[in-house]
This record gives structure tokens, sequence and C-alpha cells, in this order.
């Protein structure tokens, strides 16, 4: 079976699920792990990690010690860095962008910038989760027929459906990102302000850790939430299917960052949908590709804090609508983002690139 280097600079974020999906799901090559950080091994166990060196020459002699067929570097920084290594080497590589790693803007000043033409020269193949990436990756420079858009799946075992009931008071609403500015959770915390004086016994739980957790607990006290909002931090996969199966709607009202970083397709609304939860997010990179406004979920445009608020309302108010969305969502998501059904979209880009490597 011929080797591949899945190289992931730091093994591996609790919020990379979706690339630990993707690995432990290929079956046709084998996956060598080359990372420079070990972390969540816990939660994320794989047997095959090595070291990434540091230095083009001693990344070379390793993957030629290993007898790898193919490099594919997971976001554009990784990319980036194995550019040289590609080039000595004569490896095809594959290149998996995200979302942080791809910014609206663009700066001369960045290094990482500026080199990212060169890789979408020599590159031989990217990945974008959402259509609405690919565009970006077009808007770089990078050509057209290199790029395949393929939509990072789920494990639908881990997320089984639940038919809730049709309730309008004690109404849970749950929110799960990383605590990060482009997740939005400002403006969900202001919209939720609003709903709790029409809707006194509905809660808000946000599950998640991340750099925004001290500004969010003090929106939280200035808008008087403490009754009403729990930031429940990081869960494993059991705690969060059984989280979402006690709530009754989700949101995430993912922003733009001033510095231009998007989401792609969250996977927690994929995970939310999976379980027939209703949905409430924004009109923000290719979350509208996962979620059809009034018929998975309901959109408002990005940083709208009184749309939200009148939306969560709609759907605390309408509990028939809330099932018929979630039924809806949990079919999309059986549709086209069943990791066990994606994994093998990656799979045929590997032997087609390595179609001249034997």
């Amino acid at each position: 079976m011929k080797k591949i280097a899945f190289v992931r600079t730091r093994y591996l974020p609790p919020s990379e699920t979706f690339i630990y999906e993707e690995l432990k799901n290929i079956n046709t090559v084998k996956p060598i792990v080359f990372s420079r950080k070990k972390m969540n091994l816990d939660r994320f166990p794989y047997s095959d990690i090595r070291k990434l060196s540091r230095g083009t020459n001693n990344i070379i002699k390793r993957f030629r010690q290993e007898k790898i067929k193919l490099i594919h570097a997971r976001f554009g920084n990784a990319g980036v860095r194995l550019m040289e290594v590609k080039r000595r080497t004569r490896l095809p590589m594959l290149t998996s962008f995200h979302g942080f790693d791809l910014p609206v803007k663009r700066s001369r000043k960045n290094l990482y910038h500026r080199k990212l033409p060169r890789l979408f020269r020599i590159g031989d193949r990217f990945t974008v989760p959402s259509f609405h990436m690919r565009q970006k990756l077009i808007n770089w420079g990078c050509p057209p027929n290199k790029i395949n858009v393929m939509y990072s799946g789920i494990d639908l075992k881990k997320f089984t459906y639940l038919k809730r009931d049709l309730k309008t008071e004690n109404v849970v609403i749950i929110a799960v990102g990383r605590l990060h500015k482009k997740k939005g959770f400002r403006y969900l915390l202001k919209a939720f302000k609003q709903v709790v004086v029409q809707y006194p016994t509905s809660r808000l739980i946000i599950v998640g850790e991340g750099a925004e957790r001290g500004k969010l607990s003090e929106l939280i006290s200035a808008l008087n939430l403490k009754k009403y909002v729990k930031l429940e931090g990081i869960v494993t996969h059991s705690q969060m299917s059984a989280m979402l199966s006690q709530a009754d709607i989700f949101c995430l009202p993912s922003v733009t960052t001033k510095e231009g970083n998007q989401e792609g397709i969250p996977n927690a609304i994929k995970e939310a949908m999976a379980t027939g939860l209703p949905v409430v997010s924004t009109l923000h990179g290719g979350i509208p590709e996962l979620v059809a406004d009034e018929s998975e979920g309901l959109l408002v445009p990005e940083k709208s804090v009184k749309l939200l608020a009148e939306k969560i309302m709609y759907l605390i108010e309408n509990p028939s609508v809330r099932r018929e969305m979630g039924q809806k969502g949990r079919a999309k998501v059986e549709n086209s983002f069943d990791s066990s059904k994606q994994v093998r979209m990656l799979e045929d880009i590997y032997k087609e690139l390595m179609g001249d490597n034997k």
C-alpha cells in the first residue's frame, strides 16, 4: 500500500474533528502524519505520527526513508512551507484550504500572502470545503482546474436524529464553536438579551473554548445574563451528542473579521443538523451551501443583532417549523456531508495524483 505524508503542523486542535474523520476513514493508501506538535491524542488517537523535521533537507530525507508517494498539506500555510520539498522530491502535492488560511484581504507585507501565488503554480491540486472558498482561491490566482470542492463530512453514527417535543417554554438554544471573533458569539449574546425579555424560560448554552472567553464572560455579566447563559467549555463527542439532543435550536452567527478571516462550512452546524436541530446562522462564507434560508434554517446578515433575535424568537414560537427544518437538515447532511462518503472523493484525488508515481 502506498504511503502518503499527511502534514498537519499541530496534531490535532479540538476544532479539527473533520480532519480526524478523514484520516481514520482513508483505507486505499497509508497516511503517515507528520507534525511538529502532538496534542489531544486521547481525543484523536492515531498510531502513525512522526515528528515533522525542521529544515527542507531533513524533511526530504525523512520522506525518502518512509518511501512517501504523495504530500497532503493540511492548510495553506503547510503547503507554503513544503513548496521546496515538493519541488526537489518531485512528489505530487495536494493542499487543503479550510478558512483562515485564505484571507479576503491580502497584504504585500505578509510573507505568506506573497508566497501563495507560487504555491498555486507548483501545487498539483487543492481542495476547499465550499464553492465560496473555491472562488476565493480563483481570486488569489489559483487555476480553476486545480481546485476540487470537497465538503468535509461528519460521522453520522455519532449524531442520532431525534424528534423533539413541540414546546414553546424552556426552549434551549445551543451554540458550538471555538471562542473566536469570527464565530460571532458576542452578537448572539446581545440578541439573546432581547429573546429572554419575551421568553424568560429560554436558555443559551455556548460550547467551546478560546481566546474570547474572558470577553464573552464580561459581556454576559454586563447584559445580566448569568442566569440564562452557560459557557460550557470543551466537551467530548459523547457529551456533545447528548447536549445537542437536549437542545431545541442551534445558532452560529459567524462573521468576517477585520483581518478577512472567514468560515468554510462549520462542522458544528452539520452535527447539529444531523440530530434534527433547526439552524439560525448568517449569510457568511459557505454556510448558505449547507443551510438554505427557510428550509433547514434561517439566515440573517452578519452582525445583525435585531434580525438574529427575531429569527430565534420565530422558531421558539413555531415548534412545528423547528421540527420540519430539523428533518430537512438531517436529510441534507446524510446526502452530502457523510464522512464515509466524502473520504472516497479524497481517495480518488490521491489515486489520480499518484497515477504516474508508482
